[in-house]
């Protein structure tokens, strides 16, 4: 800071005014837009400093008389280069639609590169759609798209040909997603990168029914909410997943959603959280069949090229019933991350390990949250041969949520003395475990593979 302005501080006189016009429209386009217009009263200087910024940001929950402010700011804006439009109309009358069309029109007539739309309408049927403006199907700034609503849908009049030039980032966020319209959708996005579905309050008997055939796409996230109090049983819906360049791979669903993976790209992340709840499961009384389980197996088989696995505890349940010595092998998998339930307990870690020849980090993680703990239906870990993995690569073992209990002790223990080039163990003791202290002496009292190996309690 120069002498000038440490000596404008000790006189308490307005340096930031003093700073350039482009610096101070920037620190506007960080505030809420609400917030930003309110600086015209501060001076002159500030008067029209707003109507530059880039970013518009509208909350019809934060903002009094709603429509007509965003009608007053837009008419004021300047910014011929919009680079955040997030709308937010949550409670919007079914009147003021056309508005609303309006102002996604005036986002993309300036050049808008990153949009959200979340409209809910008031007192509309579950399922009614707003129509979007045709216009965004031809923005060539667009590169970032959110759709979101809680009750409603959107609709689209998507031609033949190719379009939103531009889109690399997709998110989905609504009740009941038209498949037809969305898998349009999808195939229209010529570079699209990045594609994130979420269906909330499925109800039974509506199915979907997808399929993403979408050459260029990396990241995938599907996700769908189960509403425990109309739960009837497993969902019919189904995937259809066409992406040889995916990288990223990540499905919440608890209901056993059929998914299935094509031309089994060199994945570098899965996360799968697919099956049927615990909870759900003894809440409701029924039975989860063989058949139905299998469809976590065979999508294993589509993902078997990841590098990094991580297995939700209801994934590992409907393995644990389909399994029928029928893993796949995982060439590629570096790490994996496993929930052990006390429904199958290490049923399938000895097959992972087997199937896994290139393994170097083991997460595994308790869980005796929503399934009571019964040792004697527990299934022990078993192995007949060492796994190659243990031997020649796996460097790192973590286990959480330990309760001392003895099957988990027997794990740790084959782990400690089997893995010779073991350098790191990390085991977390549950607040819930009757003596830590007694835990770790016995574990430190394990014979070792690995001279190197330090182990840390967390």
């Amino acid at each position: 800071m120069d002498h000038k302005r440490h000596e404008d501080l000790i006189r308490g006189e307005d340096i930031i005014s003093k700073l350039p016009d482009d610096i101070l429209i920037h620190i506007l386009s960080l505030l809420e837009t609400k917030d930003a217009v309110k600086t015209c009263i501060l001076s002159t200087r500030w008067r029209n400093l707003w109507t530059l910024i880039y970013n518009l940001s509208f909350n019809d929950f934060e903002t009094n008389d709603f429509v007509n402010f965003v009608d007053k700011v837009l008419s004021c804006c300047q910014s011929k280069d919009i680079h955040n439009f997030p709308l937010d109309c949550s409670d919007i009358e079914d009147s003021d639609l056309s508005r609303v069309s309006s102002w996604i029109c005036f986002a993309v007539d300036h050049g808008v590169r990153n949009l959200t739309i979340k409209v809910d309408i008031v007192e509309a049927w579950h399922g009614w759609p707003f129509d979007m403006p045709q216009s965004i199907l031809t923005c060539k700034t667009l590169v970032k798209l959110r759709l979101e609503s809680l009750h409603n849908d959107f609709f689209l009049d998507i031609p033949d040909f190719k379009c939103f030039p531009s889109l690399k980032i997709l998110h989905i966020s609504i009740a009941f997603p038209d498949a037809s319209l969305m898998q349009k959708l999808f195939s229209s996005c010529p570079v699209l990168e990045d594609l994130s579905i979420h269906a909330s309050y499925l109800y039974l008997g509506y199915l979907l029914m997808f399929d993403i055939c979408v050459p260029t796409l990396k990241r995938l996230n599907i996700r769908h909410d189960v509403d425990f109090s109309d739960f009837e049983g497993i969902s019919e819906h189904k995937y259809v997943i066409t992406a040889r360049n995916l990288e990223y791979l990540c499905i919440q669903d608890g209901s056993l959603t059929s998914v299935v993976v094509n031309e089994r790209p060199l994945l570098n992340e899965v996360n799968l959280n697919v099956g049927v709840y615990s909870l759900l499961i003894d809440d409701h009384e029924f039975e989860v069949s063989r058949d139905e389980a299998n469809r976590v197996m065979e999508l294993l088989r589509g993902i078997n090229l990841t590098k990094i696995l991580s297995l939700a505890s209801c994934s590992m349940d409907a393995l644990g019933l389909a399994f029928d010595d029928d893993m796949p092998t995982f060439p590629n998998l570096i790490r994996l991350e496993l929930n052990i339930e006390a429904r199958f307990g290490w049923k399938l870690l000895p097959y992972f390990l087997e199937s896994s020849p290139n393994l170097e980090v083991l997460i595994l993680e308790m869980d005796y949250l929503l399934t009571e703990y019964i040792p004697e239906d527990f299934v022990n870990f078993e192995s007949k041969n060492v796994p190659s993995c243990l031997k020649l690569h796996v460097k790192t073992i973590e286990i959480k949520n330990m309760m001392g209990e003895e099957d988990e002790l027997q794990v740790v223990s084959y782990m400690l003395r089997n893995c010779v080039v073991l350098k790191e163990f990390n085991a977390h003791i549950s607040d819930k475990a009757e003596s830590k202290e007694d835990l770790w002496r016995e574990i430190l009292m394990y014979p070792r593979g690995s001279a190197a190996c330090e182990i840390k309690f967390l």
